[in-house]
């Protein structure tokens, strides 16, 4: 008899279709789903808002006319975080509940010594915890000249509920006051 439970689980495996990032969090359907939408899913790219409100809207979807955000390095040190993304920017698509941070493209710097960028999501009263609790993601960029021209950079980053805000900060190596611009592109899923 477990044969043939075996037997039908396994036509369950190789003949349904799986509920995906509908179904049960963390069930095997649900990250092969997660892993193939982050690989292969639409891509919405923001720069600094026209009219930024607050903490609800700072980034705009980059057309024409939109400008990258700026970090600026401190003293050896990080900078001051910077919000890039507002509470009413995500969803994008209508019906996604999540989305992470995917690539960044950086337009100029002022510097061609290394940075280390920090991100991090949440409210900014939590930036300390999360920093302490190692919960942010961090990247290194360094560029061959103060153009940038060095194309689209990937990063992974963990998911996070739409509506979710972001900040970012830099440090650059042995450097105090540099800058690096730049736009990101997120990827938005439905569960």
């Amino acid at each position: 008899m477990s044969g043939n439970i075996v037997n039908r689980d396994i036509l369950k495996i190789d003949s349904l279709k799986t509920d995906g990032l509908e179904g049960i969090n963390n069930s095997l359907a649900y990250r092969v789903h997660e892993i193939e939408k982050h690989l292969h899913n639409n891509e919405k790219w923001f720069g600094l808002a026209a009219v930024p409100n607050a903490e609800i809207h700072r980034a705009d979807r980059m057309d024409g006319v939109i400008l990258p955000f700026t970090l600026t390095a401190g003293n050896n040190d990080f900078g001051s975080w910077v919000q890039v993304l507002g509470s009413s920017d995500t969803p994008v698509t209508t019906g996604c509940l999540k989305f992470d941070l995917h690539r960044f493209l950086v337009t100029t710097t002022n510097s061609t010594s290394a940075f280390i960028i920090q991100v991090v999501k949440g409210e900014s009263a939590d930036i300390a915890a999360k920093l302490a609790s190692e919960d942010y993601s961090e990247f290194p960029y360094i560029s061959a000249t103060n153009n940038a021209d060095s194309g689209i950079n990937d990063i992974l980053d963990t998911r996070v509920s739409v509506g979710e805000k972001l900040w970012a900060r830099c440090a650059c190596v042995g450097q105090n006051g540099t800058t690096i611009a730049f736009y990101f592109g997120i990827h938005e899923y439905i569960g």
